[in-house]
């Protein structure tokens, strides 16, 4: 299956040619985008929609990943976070432009970095913080649960959650749309677990009596490289663990880079779809910039590759 990332709801014209192509099984809708529109009101129009086209829908709550919620000057070098965070030892904001930066303080949800970042940091940016001993703080955001309580109101009950690291995730997610975990005859949601970091794999790979369940694995490629380590070749182990643990895994991110980057089909492009489906992957997720900048291209070289 293909899926596709949604652009914001007041985009109308894409919004609909996405949902409507014939090459896209399912959509996501990211919660991290600006709306117009309260969380009830968003989600309505991209249910209508996905219902009229009969596509598959997930709503990507953030969970854990870090996100700059002011904008920041570079001068006053500090960043206000969607979490608290607790960090002891050396620590580094990398960002998205693989800039890193060495975070010096850290109270509640501001972090301080020296140097400072060399561009302005917007509000909605990811960013990662590595480090041996850096702790976030909570795993639902105040957004994710007014999306969640949206989605329970509209009869949406599939959602794909972002740095998945334990069970209790899986649980505060459950929980605030209102099911006990503890109760087998309470309707499960359909859930896609995003593995984004070494934490996460040792949750899918150690955790004791683990079992996947009714759930989906993800391989979100791109933040999962940048908290892999010093060892990047790790990547590949990982990939290779996601699919033999999920047959149905989705692989995201990075996918089509040449074609994000300036519209043209690469080598790296084709030679990396052909390894990620020897590697057992046949779900494949197009990511944000992709969708919202290049989707026409994109559907192009998926079908030529396909």
């Amino acid at each position: 299956m293909l899926i596709a990332t949604l652009p914001p709801v007041y985009r109308e014209e894409l919004l609909r040619e996405i949902i409507s192509c014939d090459e896209v099984g399912g959509v996501r809708y990211n919660t991290g985008m600006v709306s117009p529109l309260d969380p009830e009101k968003t989600l309505a129009i991209v249910k209508w929609l996905t219902d009229n086209y009969e596509k598959k829908l997930w709503i990507d709550l953030k969970g854990r990943q870090l996100r700059v919620t002011h904008w920041a000057v570079p001068d006053l070098a500090n960043i206000t976070l969607n979490h608290e965070v607790e960090i002891s030892g050396d620590a580094w904001v990398l960002f998205r432009d693989g800039e890193k930066c060495s975070v010096k303080f850290a109270h509640g949800n501001t972090i301080y970095l020296d140097p400072p970042p060399r561009q302005a940091v917007g509000a909605g940016q990811s960013i990662n913080i590595l480090g041996k001993d850096v702790t976030i703080k909570g795993y639902l955001t105040d957004n994710d649960r007014a999306y969640i309580q949206a989605a329970k109101k509209l009869g949406i009950k599939s959602f794909m959650l972002s740095f998945v690291e334990s069970n209790q995730d899986i649980k505060d997610v459950q929980a605030e749309f209102g099911l006990d975990p503890s109760q087998n005859t309470v309707p499960t949601l359909d859930l896609v677990l995003k593995i984004e970091s070494p934490a996460g794999m040792k949750f899918i790979v150690e955790t004791l009596g683990w079992t996947l369940g009714e759930n989906t694995l993800m391989a979100a490629r791109d933040d999962l490289f940048a908290t892999i380590g010093d060892d990047k070749s790790m990547i590949l182990h990982y990939l290779k663990e996601i699919a033999r643990q999920d047959p149905g895994a989705i692989v995201a991110s990075r996918l089509f880079s040449g074609i994000e980057r300036d519209g043209t089909l690469a080598l790296s492009d084709i030679t990396d779809i052909q390894l990620m489906k020897e590697f057992g992957y046949k779900n494949f997720m197009l990511s944000d910039g992709l969708c919202h900048r290049k989707f026409k291209e994109a559907i192009v070289a998926w079908k030529m590759i396909w």
